[in-house]
């Protein structure tokens, strides 16, 4: 495996990076700035970056066929015109006070899956996952600090799903058709720093990036860790597989809470890395 490097560092570094994701029709990748309210786009071949402001938060983005974003707002999910501008909700939640919307990943059929995050200073646990199902978010389960990063294993039987408050990534077993969790259990217990997005290559690896950790673990589908991506920055916050021949880890990255001097002990922290995978 090759070292993970910046993949342009001429694109402004994201405060909170996250939800970048791979569009196969046009080859391009789609990232968030949470708290900077922006999302990105960026063509590998071309270089060329574009970004669109949002009027709240955002935590997620996904592009459509018939050219919108699905994106996630504070406190819903909107479909997102980037000629106009124009952010139309799908379906809100009334959440509580400093809770707001976070990670979120379609599933093998393409439906949907968002969590929330409580975001106060001593946060309890009140923050849930949700599916998005026609024009309602419906709590599929409670009890979170944080409902973080989400993916599906290659045969689309298990996902997987990081409770970043407890340093766990939960799997369970997926009924594709019914939409329906079952048989709740601990995949990986994260020892150093805080698991956050999710990823699986479809040969067998989940990959894991780590808030406070400074890298990607690889975790095998058995729940060992079998290795990691290092990074030259310490906060990892999503991560996908992308590229021409889908053998590129492209991974995002956050400033977020970093003090002056950190940043300078680590200038590349906010920007998107790429890294080459074996096999």
């Amino acid at each position: 495996m090759s070292k993970a490097v910046a993949l342009d560092t001429t694109i402004p570094a994201s405060k909170l990076g996250e939800g970048i994701c791979w569009d196969d029709a046009t080859s391009c990748l789609w990232w968030v700035d949470i708290a900077g309210k922006l999302i990105h786009h960026y063509d590998p071949v071309s270089k060329d970056h574009r970004s669109w402001s949002t009027s709240k938060e955002v935590s997620l983005v996904f592009p459509r066929a018939d050219g919108l974003l699905l994106i996630g707002l504070s406190d819903g999910v909107y479909l997102f015109d980037c000629e106009t501008g124009v952010e139309r909700p799908v379906a809100l939640l009334d959440l509580p006070a400093e809770h707001r919307l976070n990670d979120g990943k379609r599933d093998p059929a393409g439906r949907l899956w968002v969590g929330t995050i409580n975001t106060a200073a001593e946060p309890s646990e009140t923050a849930a996952l949700y599916q998005l199902q026609d024009d309602r978010l419906v709590e599929i389960e409670g009890g979170y600090t944080n409902a973080n990063g989400k993916t599906w294993s290659a045969d689309g039987d298990l996902m997987f799903h990081a409770d970043t408050g407890r340093n766990t990534v939960w799997v369970y077993d997926y009924d594709n058709s019914a939409r329906a969790l079952s048989n709740k259990r601990v995949f990986v217990k994260i020892e150093i720093g805080s698991p956050d997005g999710l990823e699986a290559d479809g040969l067998g690896n989940l990959y894991a990036a780590i808030f406070g950790g400074s890298r990607v673990d690889i975790v095998s589908m058995r729940g060992d860790v079998v290795g990691q991506i290092d990074l030259p920055v310490p906060n990892a916050t999503s991560c996908c597989v992308g590229g021409p021949r889908r053998k590129t880890l492209f991974i995002t990255t956050a400033f977020d809470g970093m003090s002056d001097e950190e940043r300078g002990s680590a200038p590349l922290s906010g920007h998107v890395f790429k890294v080459e995978l074996d096999g």
